[in-house]
């Protein structure tokens, strides 16, 4: 799907969310979500982009994903919900880990949409009152610390390369 087709789908799907037509929208999130995270990694290797062109991207893929799991938790697809929470959540950390310069100009946007979508995750695990969802959440938690550290330590070799 082009970048045109996969974004007029998702500014229907907010404008059906508006209007309470949920499973029309949850249909074009579901496409906007297969197709927007192949937008990003084409925008990743492309010279061209602009930051506030990869931002745009960057947003559209928070927003829809957090509108697709509220989706799919008020269906009661509440393992579906939290997937789409985690895929997403997953690819804001990669990315985080690239040492582009697109990347290193949108890394505080980055960061904030990757803590954002982890605190819809908690919230969405706290909802589920069950010890099971506590744990994932603990797990993903745990991740986290992870990645920061692996980013620093990432950080800290990359300026050593910029020196040398």
């Amino acid at each position: 799907m082009e970048l045109q087709q996969c974004w007029m789908r998702y500014l229907r799907a907010e404008e059906l969310m508006e209007q309470g037509h949920w499973p029309e929208a949850h249909q074009l999130y579901g496409d906007v979500l297969d197709h927007l995270p192949i937008h990003i990694h084409q925008a990743l290797e492309n010279e061209h982009i602009k930051p506030c062109q990869f931002s745009c991207l960057l947003l559209g893929l928070r927003d829809a994903t957090v509108a697709q799991s509220e989706i799919l938790n008020q269906m009661g697809q509440q393992k579906r919900a939290f997937a789409t929470l985690n895929q997403s959540y997953a690819l804001f950390q990669f990315i985080s880990l690239e040492t582009s310069d697109l990347v290193q100009r949108t890394i505080t946007l980055i960061d904030n949409k990757s803590e954002d979508i982890l605190r819809h995750m908690g919230a969405f695990c706290h909802a589920q009152h069950d010890d099971q969802w506590m744990l994932q959440y603990e797990h993903i938690q745990k991740a986290h610390h992870h990645f920061a550290k692996l980013r620093v330590t990432s950080d800290s070799h990359h300026s050593t390369h910029l020196l040398n």
